[in-house]
């Protein structure tokens, strides 16, 4: 499963569910039924050894004072996310009154290092919430209100800590990054989107934490000129390449352009000073790769053919299997509302906060072409990231699957009316998250492949190198992107094919070699 030997694999529960966590069965060849008697067999294994772990009774039966606070719940869903927390409770021996956000932590703990559960800090959550939420209406109730206290602190500090005069100076270029006004020389020539200007107002936040991390005096930084100055532009980037792998990410060199941008624009610096931002800018985009570490990784997972046609075949499957008797019905209507996302990333490849906020009314319209129907998607370019309209279309079996989901499983979705091509009960659009991890965990549960909408657009210029190798005017005309962004991004593709066509073109001459040079002789041979 994990392609290394048995001497090689730790007998650590930590170590174990980390990998089970990105792991399928479908991977491995085997069944769902088949994988999980494996994980039993080695978790059994490990606790008979005592490595690892330790052995855990989740069967106990409860005492009875957790008997009679777990019995009157009335929602078996809710009854099952507490059992494990009090079974734990019950049997190490700690009383409801004793329960605290202490108690929390070490259930947690013990979780992460006695079982191979997937999602230990998912269980604990869940039982917080239900904790919390029987309050009031469980008789006998302790009245005690828990808090799962999150391992991840934040780094940055909120803007609200730095002084007056450094707000008002971000909240006055974010404010100048929204206007459209063309008669105003200080407005950008197209006024960016709600979500830029946010990330922008990050990035600044990012920045002035990196220096009070470094060790600058947080009062100091009262306007955004102390972010460029070309030493403390420095410094900032380096602490933020050092809390990773010590090398620039794309997320890190848009920073520095972003910043950049303010050093000229707003804070308006002589040229030698901008002419060193630029330097380090640039240096920066030489080492950051097209594809993150991460998007390469997932991206590698085509490398098998096999796991490109589950994929490529996961819509039409999820929408014949949306047919089948077994699924209620608002879960066959979210198994064809996946396939109709699925089915559109793949021939539409856009991001997800414009596949989420598509519209029946503005984005969709219908056309009839004898019998088949064509669904064209029209984005404007004002709600693009980049800016640049997007024309798609979707013929035959994918108009199909999509015009199958209207039909039958959106009205499943929604007790209110609305155009919202994936809404919520309320009619809004999903949020782009929630869509997103929808269409993520189905993909994992059916494929085994962890992919994300975004991917989407990765695979797009695999897929198409496959079959059209070097043709990088489509997937820059399909992405919307400039074509030298495409070039850069895609060149691995293009590094493969052409490896794959020069190892052919060797393996061919070693073809025509064979019995080209005449045999030697037993004498020939025989010579030192």
């Amino acid at each position: 499963m994990f392609d290394k030997d048995p001497v090689d694999v730790p007998a650590n529960t930590a170590w174990l569910r980390q990998r089970l966590k990105q792991f399928h069965p479908k991977q491995a060849g085997v069944s769902a039924k088949r994988f999980s008697n494996i994980k039993s067999s080695v978790l059994s294994a490990m606790r008979r050894t005592g490595a690892g772990t330790k052995r855990t009774e989740w069967l106990d039966a409860l005492t009875p004072e957790w008997k009679v606070l777990f019995d009157p719940i009335p929602v078996r869903e809710d009854r099952y996310k507490l059992s494990r927390f009090f079974r734990w409770c019950s049997r190490s021996g700690i009383r409801p009154i004793e329960v605290d956000n202490e108690t929390v932590t070490a259930f947690e703990a013990m979780l992460v290092s006695e079982t191979l559960v997937k999602e230990p800090n998912k269980i604990v959550r869940q039982a917080v919430l239900v904790w919390n939420k029987c309050q009031g209406v469980i008789q006998g109730w302790p009245g005690i209100t828990l808090e799962r206290v999150s391992k991840r602190q934040p780094w940055t500090f909120p803007l609200s800590t730095f002084p007056q005069r450094f707000q008002d100076d971000a909240e006055h270029w974010c404010s100048r990054l929204g206007m459209s006004d063309l008669f105003d020389d200080e407005a950008p020539a197209r006024a960016c989107r709600p979500a830029t200007i946010g990330h922008r107002r990050f990035q600044i936040r990012m920045m002035a934490s990196a220096l009070v991390r470094t060790g600058y005096d947080q009062a100091k930084i009262t306007s955004l000129a102390c972010l460029v100055d070309v030493e403390r532009f420095k410094a900032g980037l380096r602490y933020m390449m050092d809390r990773g792998d010590g090398r620039p990410t794309e997320a890190i060199h848009g920073l520095a352009m972003g910043l950049k941008a303010i050093a000229r624009h707003h804070v308006k610096v002589d040229e030698s000073h901008l002419d060193q931002l630029r330097k380090i800018c640039a240096r920066l985009d030489q080492q950051v790769d097209g594809h993150r570490e991460t998007t390469r990784t997932r991206l590698a997972q085509f490398d098998d053919p096999l796991n490109l046609y589950r994929l490529l075949l996961l819509p039409e499957q999820l929408a014949e299997k949306a047919k089948t008797p077994g699924p209620k019905p608002r879960s066959a209507a979210l198994l064809l509302q996946t396939a109709a996302a699925i089915e559109i990333l793949l021939y539409c490849p856009m991001r997800i906060g414009n596949l989420a906020s598509l519209r029946m009314d503005r984005h969709l319209r219908w056309e009839s072409r004898g019998r088949s129907p064509i669904l064209h998607i029209v984005i404007l370019g004002d709600e693009v990231k980049n800016g640049n309209p997007l024309h798609f279309e979707l013929t035959g079996a994918s108009a199909d699957i999509v015009r199958d989901y209207i039909d039958r499983g959106r009205p499943q979705l929604s007790d209110q009316p609305g155009d919202a091509l994936f809404p919520k009960l309320n009619g809004d659009p999903k949020g782009p998250g929630d869509l997103s991890q929808q269409i993520k965990r189905v993909i994992f549960k059916e494929t085994g492949l962890t992919v994300n909408p975004h991917l989407f657009r990765s695979l797009a210029g695999k897929i198409h190198n496959l079959v059209a190798a070097g043709d990088f005017a489509t997937i820059s005309h399909v992405l919307g992107d400039r074509i030298e962004t495409v070039m850069r991004s895609y060149v691995p593709f293009e590094q493969q094919a052409s490896l794959r066509h020069y190892q052919g073109s060797v393996n061919e001459m070693r073809r025509r070699s064979a019995g080209a040079l005449p045999k030697e002789t037993d004498s020939e041979r025989a010579t030192p």
